[in-house]
């Protein structure tokens, strides 16, 4: 009956159209890959559309100016078992309408465009480092400075963007390495300090910090950068030893330049608990207060991190960010060799057992 030849003939439509489908979504991927899709001529869409009313006409046509040819036996022909080039015989005419629809895909020219997200911000972080003999306490696993150590390395390791510098201090204060964006090289200093590195057994927190400024102020006047400017202060706050700055002078001449002082005191005050005792937190809540940053208190590595996080996450609160589109694929080709790759099959089949008298 023609009216199942032509729904026939949909069904296979319909089937390599699903099939076609899955094939341009892999060619149009945007999910995978953060990709976003525009089109640049969306009128063309209209094609796709007609070229499925074309297949629509086709196939009724077909049906209706179907050839005839009279036979006294039709019932054993109904019998007769249908042979599967009869069952696609309209796989041709399928896979013609469905290349026009591809087609019609590649004229709209698909583009796709990925989004990048840059930071407009940077930021010049001086990690100002107590290396006085009280970090050797063990309050902490093992040591407060291996616990330091293996926390800073994580902060540095998230800081691409940033420049980044390293004081360390103990009874006198010493420039480790400056504002550098090489944190492999930054990393690799902070894991070979040493509680020797600086002599003496005093803590000179107010020189240390007043280094730290000082190298934020000179990187600023050499490379003409205005970058926000903070200081990250990691110690127990027991200072004993003044060479030039007690902390009150160096909080104060952070003030002056603008620079926040994020304090962090590592260890614990209980003196009954064997490797505490030796910490002075209003030391650094003094700091933090006279320099608008904030003071943190970490008495175990979990509470470290913790303090390390926040600054993190105050440090990116205050960062633009400027996203943009940049052209990634033109998607046209593609589309246009898988319709002529399509309609190439559809010219093959017609012309072997699959052709048809018109």
């Amino acid at each position: 009956m023609s009216w199942r030849r032509a729904l026939l003939g949909w069904a296979w439509v319909i089937a390599l159209a699903a099939l076609t489908a899955a094939i341009v979504a892999v060619i149009l991927d945007d999910g995978r890959h953060g990709l976003a899709i525009t089109w640049r001529h969306p009128w063309a869409m209209a094609l796709a559309a007609s070229g499925l009313l074309v297949g629509w006409v086709g196939f009724h046509l077909r049906a209706t100016r179907a050839g005839r040819l009279g036979f006294s036996r039709a019932a054993e022909l109904a019998r007769h078992p249908r042979g599967w080039v009869e069952r696609l015989v309209q796989v041709p005419t399928a896979l013609r309408v469905v290349a026009l629809v591809v087609l019609a895909l590649a004229l709209a020219r698909p583009v796709t465009f990925r989004t990048v997200t840059r930071q407009l911000d940077s930021v010049d972080i001086m990690l100002v480092f107590d290396l006085s003999r009280s970090m050797e306490e063990t309050d902490l696993p093992r040591d407060r400075l291996d616990a330091a150590q293996r926390v800073v390395r994580r902060f540095i390791d998230r800081r691409k963007n940033d420049r980044v510098g390293l004081v360390v201090f103990g009874q006198g204060a010493m420039l480790q390495c400056p504002l550098t964006l090489d944190m492999d090289l930054l990393d690799r200093v902070v894991a070979d300090l040493t509680l020797g590195d600086i002599p003496g057994y005093g803590t000179a927190i107010g020189d240390g910090l007043a280094l730290g400024v000082a190298q934020l102020r000179r990187a600023e006047a050499r490379d003409g950068k205005k970058n926000a400017k903070i200081v990250i202060l990691l110690s127990d706050g027991d200072s004993n030893w003044v060479t030039r700055f007690n902390p009150n002078e160096a909080a104060a001449l952070a003030r002056k330049e603008g620079i926040k002082v994020f304090t962090v005191l590592i260890g614990r005050d209980d003196l009954f608990l064997f490797g505490g005792g030796s910490v002075n937190p209003q030391t650094l809540r003094d700091i933090a207060s006279t320099t608008g940053g904030r003071f943190f208190r970490a008495e175990d590595e979990a509470e470290l991190e913790r303090s390390f996080r926040l600054v993190r996450e105050q440090l990116d609160k205050n960062k633009r960010i400027k996203r943009e589109r940049k052209l990634d694929a033109e998607l046209a080709w593609p589309l246009l060799v898988l319709a002529c790759g399509l309609l190439a099959l559809e010219q093959l089949m017609a012309r072997t057992r699959f052709r048809r008298l018109t």
